[in-house]
């Protein structure tokens, strides 16, 4: 077989533009708004479509990842065990919208929890330092029994 120099370098290129796989983004390092986006999506991805949010913690989140959620701590392996609870079999997200914009990235959700009776509209937000997930905040509201509003949440 033979192959020349420009399939090779076709070839490259197409790989040169694929994200690493499993790569790790932390400690921070500068990034582009571009690659910004693309590393958004694989946190994305691991967290709220594969459902492993150590991963994706592991991969993405500081040492020193700052949580202003009341019921978690600070740093990634805090999280990862406020987590814990997260799986295929436990949780069920549905992402209505997301989005990033300079250092900051957002999700908007449902989230069914097995066993409780209804499901959470949620919003995470990130902040980013270069590559590394730094600083999250979230809020979560479920829909009560007598909504004024009969919109659906989602």
């Amino acid at each position: 077989m033979k192959l020349n120099i420009s399939s090779i370098s076709a070839g490259l290129a197409i790989l040169a533009s694929m994200p690493a796989q499993a790569a790790t983004y932390c400690p921070p390092r500068p990034a582009s708004p571009t690659e910004q986006r693309q590393i958004f999506q694989e946190f994305y991805q691991k967290l709220y479509v594969d459902i492993n949010a150590t991963q994706a913690m592991l991969d993405h989140a500081a040492e020193d990842y700052i949580q202003h959620n009341p019921y978690a701590l600070s740093g990634r392996d805090n999280s990862i065990q406020a987590l814990s609870f997260v799986t295929p079999e436990t949780v069920k997200f549905n992402v209505t919208f997301s989005g990033i914009d300079g250092d900051l990235a957002f999700v908007y959700l449902r989230m069914d929890v097995a066993g409780t009776p209804r499901p959470n509209a949620v919003v995470d937000l990130f902040r980013f330092n270069g590559s590394c997930v730094q600083e999250h905040w979230d809020v979560m509201q479920e829909r009560p029994d007598n909504a004024t509003n009969p919109l659906d949440m989602w």
